[in-house]
C-alpha cells in the first residue's frame, strides 16, 4: 500500500514538474524569438486578436509550443471534432463531434468559394466565435466566425486558403470556441 502511494506521489510530482516546465516555456520571452503566454492565450480566445507573424512562425516550428497550445485549446475549446473516421468517395461535406456539426458547401456562384456552417447541436445558447484547424504536422490555423444566431454561424472562405483546405482534409482536427 505504501509502495502504491509513493508511486502515485512520484507520478503526481512528475506531472507537476512537466506543467511547470510548459508554463516556463510559454512565459519565456527574449532574443531567441519565444513568444509570451499572453500572446498565445489571446490568439486562442480572442477572435479579434491579430497575432504577430512571429507567433504563427514559432507555433509552426516549435513542437513543444504546438503541444502546449494544443493543451490550451483542449482546455478552453467548447467542442472538439476529431479526424474524420473514414474517407468516403467524393467530397467531404460535413464534420461531426459531440454537440457540434460543421457543414461544408461549395458555392454555386463561385466554385472557388466554400461555405462553412458551424452548428451547435446541444447548447443553442452557446455562440461559437473561433474555429481552429490542427493539421497532422502540428500547424494550427484559425478563423473568426462572426455573429451566430441560435448556435449557428456561417462564413465564406476562399477554397485555396489553409483553413478551407484543412476543413476539407480528413486527417485534421477541429476545435470550436
Amino acid at each position: 500500500m505504501a509502495d502504491s502511494t509513493a508511486k502515485a506521489t512520484n507520478r503526481f510530482a512528475s506531472e507537476v514538474m512537466d506543467t511547470i516546465a510548459s508554463v516556463d516555456r510559454l512565459l519565456a520571452t527574449g532574443p531567441s524569438g519565444k513568444i509570451s503566454f499572453a500572446d498565445l492565450y489571446a490568439y486562442a480566445i480572442n477572435p479579434l486578436y491579430e497575432p504577430a507573424k512571429g507567433l504563427l512562425d514559432e507555433l509552426d516550428r516549435d513542437t513543444n509550443l504546438q503541444a502546449d497550445f494544443q493543451r490550451l485549446l483542449r482546455n478552453t475549446a467548447r467542442y472538439h471534432l476529431p479526424e474524420v473516421a473514414a474517407a468516403s468517395t467524393g467530397i467531404l461535406e460535413s464534420r461531426e463531434g459531440k454537440g457540434c456539426r460543421i457543414i461544408l458547401k461549395s458555392s454555386r456562384a463561385d466554385p472557388n468559394h466554400l461555405y462553412v456552417i458551424v452548428e451547435v447541436t446541444t447548447d443553442k445558447t452557446f455562440e461559437p466565435e473561433i474555429l481552429f484547424v490542427q493539421f497532422p504536422d502540428g500547424r494550427m490555423r484559425r478563423a473568426p466566425l462572426g455573429i451566430s444566431q441560435n448556435g449557428r454561424v456561417q462564413i465564406l472562405l476562399e477554397r485555396d486558403t489553409e483553413i478551407a483546405e484543412g476543413l476539407l482534409d480528413i486527417a485534421t482536427e477541429v476545435y470550436v470556441k
